[in-house]
């Protein structure tokens, strides 16, 4: 089994370093960024040697590396103790996370190397005890983390296997790698390992964090370090004074220099190193999407998984987290080791669904794969914004029907004053007013499966400018009235010129995949501020966007201009109940489980062409019936049930599965 790790992350951005001489040094602030922004769990590599003695304590060796332009990186390596095999340890390097440095993980590197592995990191350009300025994951250090490869590639003298090294983080730590091998040939030469891992990492990251028009509160975070934690160079120290001085021209300057040497979605492409690309669909910092589109360009084996990644403000998962050690663990196996699992055969794309229950302030989750990506049978489901509040199927019918969202702020409060009081207390709410206008629907009569990028389509005006903004929030209301925050859409309008003129635009909301239950609604909540509860684990009183503070009175147009999709899989049921079933190209059918064989957890997929009652369980070898995994009515469809045989001795087990007249058994193997 695997052990579990935890690893601290916080991210970043990038910017020309050529143009540093055009700016002045950042001003640092005092303002308060929360303690460990984001934590990501990596699981630790199994023992390279089963028989390796673990009592014997690696070597930690601190070293420097001086890079192409004098910059001296300070790093650390953990070798094993014993004869090395031939060719050298598999080697494992470890990017941390932006505003940490080796230290962070150089226990994780030492646990790693107890296990019979070569491990190294670093602390990157500008971070910890490293030189230089940090570019906040430009090319600059992308080209430095090649540098560093080839540094440990030199060093099979000390048991580093050349040939054999695989390169894992999140955050800044799977944008570098990432980043590196789309870069292809340089003037250094090429990144070449063997595998990566690449979490909470997509390659648009930059555009990302100003999406809309909107700016998100991570990213004024990640620019607002202490020179103590991270040394700017001086044109990315600026952006925070642009953010603060919240004017056009400063917008202006964000939004261009933002994605220059830093987005990379274009030389996707180029990359030739196998990989797995994970995100969650609650990240405070990055649109999940960007990860998503990045497997449709990249031409080098890969496996995909969106859900409960922690980090970033996500929920959490132990299901989820169970599932990750047998995915990971085949990835390890096949890639370092040469073990013929098939993992390259599975599905490429894993995804895991929130819904209700709510337990310890984060969703459930339901695992689920799908072969392309958007899974099949995906179709938007539109719904209007109305008159009195309703979310409805079909247009309103007083085509000039309007709503209107004010935007009130007074006593001169700016950009800096709102988050020095953290978007709270009396002296942000006697300046600032939240307001809300809700759009509810009618009762779901069966359960919606959301998959995809919902969108807003918006026809507004304003009576004032140059900016105006509209935050859309989308919540699951149970009958009792609660409700909690699945998703939202963000825009601001940077450039209204005209007070009153009538605009259309069409919005692209955050990555998500949610099942809404039938008897519960949907809601949208367009605000001025977008704060929620179910925010507080990272943001707390903060908001995910940066509000408007321009007194303006912002209205909608609630005619058949103004309206969301939700790309909904499975069914174009609508909201009054209306239901044409998508699955009749479905059949009856029993998939062999995956992994196979399996250690402790492993994934059963189903399929059924009608609704209907299903039974599966699990048998051992005496046909003796050791667990339940399902038994109720199930919608048509395809359906993942996850099996947990920890409790259970190594061995054979079959899993049987009843639905009407159709029945099948198969075979699986627990190896522990």
């Amino acid at each position: 089994m695997l052990k579990t790790i935890t690893i601290t992350f916080i991210l970043f951005i990038s910017i020309f370093s050529s143009i540093n001489h055009l700016f002045s040094e950042n001003r640092p602030r005092h303002i308060r960024i929360p303690r460990n922004l984001d934590k990501y769990n990596f699981p630790n590599l199994p023992k390279y040697n089963p028989h390796h003695n673990d009592a014997a304590q690696p070597l930690r060796v601190d070293f420097t590396i001086t890079l192409r332009d004098g910059v001296i990186i300070d790093a650390v390596k953990f070798i094993p103790r014993g004869a090395v095999p031939v060719g050298g340890w598999p080697t494992v390097i470890m990017v941390h996370g932006y505003g940490n440095e080796k230290e962070t993980i150089a226990k994780f590197c030492f646990d790693q190397a107890v296990f019979g592995y070569y491990t190294m990191t670093f602390s990157v350009r500008g971070q910890g005890h490293s030189g230089g300025l940090s570019n906040l994951i430009s090319r600059t250090e992308a080209m430095d983390f090649i540098e560093i490869v080839n540094w440990v590639k030199a060093d099979s003298v000390n048991g580093a296997n050349p040939n054999n090294i695989l390169v894992m983080g999140g955050s800044q730590g799977g944008l570098l790698p990432f980043m590196a091998a789309s870069l292809g040939q340089t003037s250094i030469g090429k990144l070449n390992v063997k595998t990566i891992i690449s979490a909470l990492a997509p390659p648009d990251f930059a555009s990302s964090w100003i999406e809309n028009g909107s700016i998100k509160m991570t990213l004024l975070w990640s620019v607002s370090y202490h020179p103590d934690t991270v040394k700017y160079n001086s044109l990315t120290g600026r952006i925070a004074d642009w953010i603060y001085t919240n004017n056009k021209e400063k917008w202006d300057s964000i939004a261009y220099w933002l994605p220059i040497d830093r987005d990379f979605m274009n030389l996707v492409p180029n990359n030739t190193t196998p990989l797995i690309v994970e995100g969650s669909w609650q990240d405070k910092f990055f649109n999940a999407s960007g990860i998503s589109q990045s497997t449709t360009l990249l031409n080098a084996p890969f496996r995909m998984y969106l859900g409960a990644v922690q980090g970033h403000g996500s929920d959490q998962s132990p299901s989820e987290d169970q599932w990750h050690m047998n995915f990971y663990n085949d990835w390890y196996y096949y890639w370092l080791f040469g073990v013929e699992n098939g993992v390259l055969n599975a599905p490429k794309y894993q995804y895991g669904s929130t819904m209700y229950p709510v337990a310890n302030k984060y969703w459930a989750f339901k695992h689920d794969s799908s072969t392309v990506w958007l899974p099949p049978n995906n179709t938007n489901q539109r719904l209007y914004f109305g008159q009195n509040g309703q979310l409805r199927d079909n247009p309103n019918q007083n085509g000039n029907a309007k709503a209107t969202l004010n935007n009130t702020v007074t006593g001169g409060l700016t950009m800096e004053d709102a988050v020095n009081y953290e978007f709270k207390g009396s002296g942000f709410t006697s300046k600032f007013t939240k307001q809300t206008v809700n759009f509810t629907s009618s009762v779901l009569t069966a359960d919606k499966k959301m998959v995809g990028v919902p969108k807003v389509n918006l026809q507004y005006s304003s009576n004032a400018g140059p900016f105006c903004q509209f935050n859309f929030q989308i919540f699951e209301v149970k009958p009792d009235g609660s409700q909690r925050l699945v998703n939202r859409i963000n825009y601001t309008d940077r450039n209204y010129t005209t007070a009153n003129a009538v605009k259309t635009v069409n919005i692209n909301g955050q990555a998500h995949s949610h099942i809404f239950k039938a008897g519960n609604k949907i809601r949208v909540t367009v605000t001025n501020l977008d704060t929620s509860p179910e925010d507080s684990v990272l943001l707390e009183s903060n908001p995910f966007v940066l509000p408007v503070l321009i007194n303006n009175k912002n209205i909608i147009n609630l005619n058949s201009s103004s309206y969301i999709d939700i790309p909904v899989v499975n069914t174009s049921q609508d909201i009054s109940g209306n239901t044409n079933s998508t699955n009749s190209a479905l059949e009856f059918k029993l998939s062999q489980n995956y992994p196979n064989p399996f250690n402790p957890v492993t994934l059963i997929e189903y399929s059924i062409p009608v609704q209907g009652k299903v039974e599966l369980k699990i048998y051992d070898i005496l046909g003796k019936e050791v667990k339940t995994l399902v038994n109720e009515f199930k919608e048509a469809g395809t359906h993942n049930v996850m099996f947990n045989a920890s409790e259970l001795a190594s061995g054979v087990y079959f899993y049987k599965i009843i639905s009407g007249s159709f029945r099948d058994v198969k075979r699986m193997v627990l190896v522990k």
